[in-house]
Parts: C-alpha cells; structure tokens; sequence
C-alpha cells in the first residue's frame, strides 16, 4: 500500500446544513408583522399610537420596542420625520451689538381649574439681555409679530436703543410660521428657527421665562386678578429686570447699563 494512502484519504464530505436555529426562539410571528405594518398603514401615526392601537383595541400583547423595531425594519419612518436643521436656517450670529440677535418665545399660562389659557410672547436681546413681554388672551403669529415690533419701539422710545433688530430667533411653534417670516421680512428682521427638540438653542429666552414665573407672573393663571391689574405687574417688573436687575452673564451689569455701553 503506498504511504500517501492513510485514513485521512479515505474520508468524504457530505453536504449539510449547520443545526444552528435560524431565527430567535422569541422571534414575533409574521402574523403580528403583517398586524402592526397593517395598522402602521391604516392610522399614519407614530410607533406609540400604533402600539396603543395593537395592544389595547385588538388585544395583541407585544411590547412598543418591538413595534418600533418592526416600523423602522420596514421603512415606515423613512422621510416622515421632520429634519432638525432647516435647510433655509441662517447661520447663527455672535452677537456682538443691540439687535444682532434676538430671541423671542411664548409662555402658556393655564388656569388649573378650567384649563383656559393665557399667554405672554416673551422677547430678549442677547447682546444687552434687554427684554419685552406682551400679554395677550390667545395664540397667533399676528400676535407675535406685533409683539417683536412692539418691543423694538419700546426699547427704542424708552431705553435710548438707536439700534434695530438684524435677526430673530425662535422655536418651531405654530405662531412662528411662514406668516411670522413674511412680517419680519416686510420689517427688514432675518429669522431663524431652533432646531427641533433642542431647547438649547433656545437657552437665554428659556432661562427668562423661567425668571419671569419665579419673580413675577407664577407659573399658573389666576384668574381671580383682572388682567389690567396683571398687565401693571408686568410693567413694573420688566422695568426693574432691564434698569436695575444685575446679571451674572453679563458681568454683574444691567441691560440698561448694557446698552449704554454699546
């Protein structure tokens, strides 16, 4: 026998196929698949709707990451999410004088015993931290407009400011649309909007809406107070915070004292 000729040489392959499971024990079934696309489908809403829908009105037990998982394996969220930058968002000035950036957002106020609402459009300078509040009974982009412009004029009428506005800053609300763009550019005003679920951006007009609860309107509507009787709390208060109220972030000075050394 020749000595190439061992066991080893005696040996076959025999075409398998691996013992390995193919699929997760716990793998959804294709039945619960076809549901959650079907009602994905059927409602246009997000995965927690969709969850909501499944679990509760047809019974199905399975978990909101699992309906997640299935919706986005299949592309139901593909281009359906708005992108967080505008695509026409201007680049964010450093502002370095009155007016270069402005930042404007508005505070819900809601009486807890009848859920009606109150608002003040809140509006800052970041350069001078010099602010403005308009109280008003409802929600619109007629409304805060009129709020911007009305706070460069007075600015401008009783502070000294010779300056006007280059730009506004605000969130992605429904008062801030295209109608808000179209009245800041009738009034020569650039706007920009923060992006979508950062706050940050929107970090000194939040701080103040935070500041003007606590030292002044509370965080809640009392409706027992007239609203003139509201309107000269505010008026007062906005003249202390711009003439006498010190800031750490501008070096322990005041707007007023701010502004007259631009």
């Amino acid at each position: 026998i020749p000595s190439s000729f061992r066991s080893t040489a005696l040996s076959w392959r025999i075409p398998t196929e691996s013992s390995r499971p193919h699929h997760h024990p716990r793998t959804l079934s294709d039945e619960i698949v076809c549901i959650v696309l079907a009602v994905r489908d059927q409602l246009k809403r997000c995965a927690e709707v969709v969850w909501h829908h499944v679990t509760i009105v047809r019974g199905i037990v399975v978990s909101l990451s699992s309906v997640r998982r299935i919706l986005r394996q299949h592309h139901c969220f593909d281009g359906a999410r708005k992108p967080r930058v505008r695509r026409d968002n201007p680049h964010r000035p450093l502002p370095t004088k009155p007016g270069e950036l402005v930042q404007t957002d508005t505070i819900h106020h809601v009486d807890p015993k009848t859920g009606r609402r109150l608002y003040y459009y809140t509006v800052i300078d970041l350069f001078t931290r010099m602010t403005h509040v308009m109280l008003a009974p409802r929600l619109g982009a007629g409304l805060a407009v009129r709020a911007v412009l009305e706070a460069q004029d007075v600015w401008q009428r009783d502070y000294g400011w010779s300056g006007t506005m280059a730009m506004v800053q605000s969130d992605n609300g429904p008062e801030y649309s295209s109608f808000f763009e179209q009245a800041m550019r009738r009034a020569n005003i650039q706007t920009r909007h923060s992006r979508l679920h950062r706050p940050n951006d929107n970090a000194h007009i939040e701080r103040f809406n935070r500041t003007i609860q606590t030292e002044c309107i509370g965080y809640y509507w009392n409706r027992s107070v007239p609203l003139p009787s509201q309107q000269a709390k505010l008026s007062a208060w906005l003249e202390y915070y711009n003439t006498q109220r010190v800031h750490l972030g501008i070096q322990l000075l005041t707007p007023m004292q701010m502004l007259q050394r631009s």
